[in-house]
């Protein structure tokens, strides 16, 4: 009994203690977006991407500590290739860092109480992205439209930690 509780407080911990994140495919096509490293998907799975069809959204979660990239792809097959975004070592579900090409959403969780993000178009522009803090942050949406393009593009940004986000293609 006591294992059982010791499990159900770990896992809530583990609950309180992510940020919860939509991935939102405003794109007129299927999208995959990366992660790296792995992200929990709302099951609670750790996952370096999937397919999102366009017009669709998906909840993932960043935990504390996190801190690394969000990236979208275009026009991948089920090996990983894909036009635009680079290819990944382990197909859809990436296991490698982003390649230089796409446009990033970089987060770093919980530093200090802080969550710190920026889209980015350090590496390249491949589509447009957008992070969008919801409540609990004064901080508005900051986006990349194109190579060092949008408001708060290449700019770093900040909120309160456990805040949700949704990053936006397209």
């Amino acid at each position: 009994m006591f294992s059982r509780l010791a499990v159900l407080v770990t896992a809530l911990a583990t609950l309180a203690a992510a940020n919860p994140v939509y991935i939102v495919n405003n794109c007129d096509q299927q999208i995959d977006p990366a992660f790296f490293p792995t992200v929990q998907d709302h099951y609670r799975n750790p996952t370096g991407g999937f397919e999102l069809p366009a017009g669709e959204q998906y909840l993932v979660y960043l935990l504390s500590g996190w801190s690394g990239r969000i990236w979208g792809r275009t026009d991948c097959d089920a090996d990983g290739n894909c036009a635009t975004g680079g290819g990944c070592q382990g197909g859809v579900n990436c296991t490698s860092p982003a390649p230089a090409g796409p446009t990033l959403a970089q987060f770093t969780i919980d530093a200090n109480g802080e969550d710190y993000f920026a889209p980015s178009t350090v590496d390249g522009f491949n589509i447009p992205v957008s992070i969008v803090p919801q409540q609990g942050c004064s901080t508005g949406a900051v986006s990349c439209t194109g190579l060092n393009e949008g408001t708060g593009c290449d700019l770093t940004a900040a909120c309160p930690t456990l805040v949700y986000y949704s990053v936006i293609f397209c």
